[in-house]
């Protein structure tokens, strides 16, 4: 059974937020951002006092790993800097994780579910993973920073004449770094369903590289973490000051499924549908049986 599954509503699954017509806004400048930060904690004075001290938690932890990051990269070695920050921001973020099965630690193409960008510190935690990650992510800067310290690989998907480029790059940083996580559904949902794959996103692992496995993952949140997932109209920095400003610790339980390798598919679709398959009848588990 899932965590807190007795307490979801009779309807299932719950219909999701709205999202049609959704622009991002541009990014702020300093200034406007400022603006609305001081604005948000006079309207919520004990969540922006979380806000704070989680922010500053954040601050410290990358000031500490930064610098031995830049050193290990710089003289060549393996860093193991960027999952030592993204655990440590689990726990400033107030985020317990539960690991259930092993993860592959080489050769692995980790694929996953998607509830939020908490998401990305959750499994690269556990795994020390770099990521696939949408293009529109690297107009942020601090994030694109942290992003591109992690060898994160961003990828639009609508630049239909720059695929062949794209998967020449994520064929580069796996050779490079044979470890690789992608959120397959392409967008958030909210924990209680699962949305269709994306199968050109599996087009790097057809023909696979050598020796690589994919791992199925599910990250099955309890309903205090569906409660935060990214979905709808909400901004990103809206869903963060949700996350940062709660009160508490909410509870994540990361489910690696056994491997398999890409070559026992005939294609790129077929290949998304059995990762799909499988995540798909865990996540029900998790959740009582219920549909995802």
């Amino acid at each position: 059974m899932s965590m807190d599954s007795g307490s979801l509503d009779d309807q299932w699954p719950p219909p999701l937020p709205d999202s049609q017509g959704f622009m991002a806004p541009p990014v702020p400048s300093p200034l406007e951002a400022l603006l609305a930060f001081t604005g948000a904690i006079s309207r919520d004075l004990d969540g922006g006092r979380r806000v704070v001290a989680r922010s500053l938690w954040l601050v410290a932890v990358a000031l500490i790993c930064l610098p031995p990051h830049l050193l290990w990269r710089a003289v060549g070695w393996p860093s193991p800097w960027s999952r030592l920050f993204m655990s440590w921001a689990c726990r400033a973020c107030g985020i317990r994780v539960q690991i259930i099965g092993r993860p592959l630690r080489r050769n692995v193409f980790f694929i996953a579910n998607h509830l939020s960008w908490s998401d990305a510190l959750i499994l690269g935690g556990i795994t020390g993973t770099s990521f696939v990650a949408q293009h529109g992510i690297a107009v942020w800067p601090v994030l694109n920073f942290l992003c591109r310290l992690n060898d994160t690989i961003f990828v639009n998907r609508s630049e239909r004449l720059r695929v062949v480029e794209q998967i020449d790059a994520l064929r580069t940083q796996f050779a490079q770094r044979p470890m690789l996580a992608l959120f397959a559904e392409g967008t958030t949902s909210d924990g209680r369903r699962l949305l269709p794959f994306k199968a050109s996103l599996f087009a790097m692992l057809l023909p696979a590289p050598p020796a690589v496995r994919v791992q199925p993952v599910v990250i099955d949140c309890d309903e205090a973490g569906r409660e935060l997932a990214w979905i709808g109209m909400e901004t990103g920095a809206q869903n963060a000051w949700r996350l940062l400003s709660r009160h508490g610790t909410w509870c994540v339980r990361v489910h690696f499924l056994e491997a398999f390798s890409p070559e026992e598919s005939s294609d790129r679709k077929a290949l998304a549908s059995r990762a799909r398959a499988v995540i798909a009848s865990r996540l029900s588990g998790t959740l009582g049986g219920r549909s995802v």
